[in-house]
């Protein structure tokens, strides 16, 4: 019987060059700058959203003092300037109420401008959180009063 010899030729040790292995640890350090670079991008966006929630905070918490100054007897005065400072769980708001002038009542308020004025009001609300976010907001007030004799 006769036996074939395949023509294949058995390699014979050459110098490897470590391609592959350069290949693949420049893949993974382009993996590993993508990833910290994903973290870097979430952590800020974390401590962005933290942010904005602080200052809507802040921002609650001076609207909140405005209606509650309004609310309150003695909040109005035609002489002096009334500051008040009202706590809202961690939040905090001081209140500014002050008297800029009187002027006559609106049309279509039901009062007469023979018979009575509008003293009108400057509030100024600033809202102020435990992390350092502030808001600051600013309201008309108007107060029909009867026309000084």
């Amino acid at each position: 019987m006769t036996r074939f010899r395949s023509c294949r030729r058995v390699p014979t040790v050459r110098r490897e060059r470590g391609v592959a292995l350069v290949a693949a640890l420049a893949i993974l350090l382009i993996l590993t700058i993508i990833g910290v670079a994903a973290m870097r991008t979430s952590s800020l966006e974390e401590r962005m959203a933290g942010n904005i929630q602080d200052a809507t905070y802040a921002f609650e918490a001076a609207e909140s003092a405005l209606n509650k100054a309004l609310n309150e007897s003695g909040g109005v005065s035609l002489t002096t300037d009334v500051t008040r400072t009202y706590a809202f769980g961690g939040s905090s708001a001081t209140v500014t109420t002050s008297f800029k002038q009187f002027a006559p009542p609106k049309r279509g308020s039901g009062f007469s401008n023979k018979e009575f004025d509008s003293a009108n009001f400057d509030q100024q609300s600033e809202g102020s959180t435990p992390s350092g976010a502030r808001s600051v907001v600013h309201r008309g007030v108007a107060q029909i009063v009867p026309k000084a004799q």
